[in-house]
């Protein structure tokens, strides 16, 4: 893992597709990262949202190096779609993925749903994980800039 300060990443943002009605959706900020548990690992793109107050929102992959961990709790948490819903929390090292290299962030939060249904398709990560370093999302050039201090 590569222990080099202060760096400047910068990631494009990647579309996010149609509508059914064929209108564009706006393109969607990332970064890539990468999650650790034990010896187990996940690397992939990460939606940022602001709007998520906890740490990682986890999809297959990352709820996979996660079997067979005890959970540090459960909370519940309200879900727009769902209501009040289950989550157990563990920790995870994580890192940014770039040009070949681990970077990393320190100690997360993922909030794993215990609903089946719940699991999305993407990786979102939120506040509590972005308040760890530097962000600057740009919808102008459409580029996030990560500052590692």
């Amino acid at each position: 893992m590569d222990s080099r300060r202060d760096k400047r990443i910068i990631f494009h943002y990647i579309s996010a597709g149609f509508t059914h009605f064929g209108e564009k959706i706006a393109e969607v900020p990332v970064i890539s990262l990468a999650v650790k548990a034990g010896k187990k690992r996940a690397r992939g793109l990460a939606i940022i949202d602001t709007g998520f107050d906890g740490g990682i929102y986890p999809n297959i992959q990352v709820l996979e190096i996660l079997e067979g961990l005890k959970p540090e709790r459960t909370v519940y948490l309200e879900n727009p779609l769902y209501g009040l819903s289950e989550f157990e929390i563990y920790s995870v090292d994580t890192f940014i993925y770039y040009n070949g290299e681990y970077i990393g962030l320190g100690e997360a939060k993922v909030y794993a749903p215990t609903q089946p249904e719940m699991v999305s398709e993407e990786v979102t990560i939120g506040r509590e994980f972005l308040n760890k370093f530097k962000l600057v999302l740009d919808p102008v050039t459409k580029v996030v800039i990560v500052e590692i201090p």
